[in-house]
């Protein structure tokens, strides 16, 4: 199933368009298509899972979206530090940091391949 943000909802006519950045132009979609109605109105800016009927594809028609449901997890929600803090990296406080000997710097004894040439 493809994945899409709504762009635009007739509520009225029961019916809006999906954005999904694998495809040029914006699916239609029509509320019967929803497999579960959501709980809530849907709003633009929703994330939605879509499959697009591949007849219309194929026959350059406009796209339409044949089966639409809302995903079970966020899909454009990323991770920050302190949404799982024991999964940042910790080092040890007297750790040292070094550059490795292969990474010097090319003016402080390490030979430049560019000095080669």
């Amino acid at each position: 199933m493809r994945v899409g943000t709504v762009v635009k909802i007739v509520d009225d006519k029961k019916f809006g368009f999906i954005r999904s950045p694998g495809l040029h132009d914006d699916v239609f979609f029509h509320f019967a298509q929803l497999e579960k109605p959501p709980q809530w109105p849907l709003r633009e800016g929703d994330e939605l899972e879509f499959e697009i009927d591949e007849l219309a594809r194929i026959e350059k028609r406009p796209l339409r979206a044949i089966r639409v449901r809302l995903p079970e997890k966020p899909l454009s929600r990323k991770l920050v530090n302190s949404d799982a803090p024991e999964l940042h990296a910790q080092h040890h406080p007297r750790a040292r940091r070094r550059r490795p000997a292969w990474r010097q710097k090319p003016g402080k004894g390490g030979s430049d391949p560019a000095d080669s040439e």
